[in-house]
């Protein structure tokens, strides 16, 4: 089952975080947002894309490139990443708001 926060990796070699609520868990896609590493291109508002750390990996998450992906197409479960929840959704809310 794919959590809110899990982080996957594609079968493309792309990394995928789950940001659905765990209350539509019985839905059979999830909604994600794509998250590169960290030495990828970062926007100029910090907030806006908070780097993600499991060991070695440092993934930026961008909540601006989002996709809804089946339950098949979350290939390797990787981490999660609940413990890095409030700077995740204010990397959302810096997208929808601008706050």
């Amino acid at each position: 089952m794919a959590r809110q926060f899990d982080l996957y990796r594609l079968a493309s070699g792309e990394y995928a975080l789950v940001i659905q609520t765990d209350l539509l868990e019985e839905m059979a896609t999830r909604a994600v947002c794509l998250a590169v590493p960290e030495h990828d291109k970062a926007p100029s508002i910090a907030s806006l894309a908070p780097v993600l750390i499991n060991g070695e990996l440092r993934l930026r998450v961008l909540p601006y490139a989002l996709a809804t992906l089946s339950l098949a197409e979350l290939d390797s479960f990787v981490a999660n990443f609940a413990h890095d929840r409030d700077r995740i959704i204010r990397a959302f809310d810096t997208m929808l708001t601008g706050i």
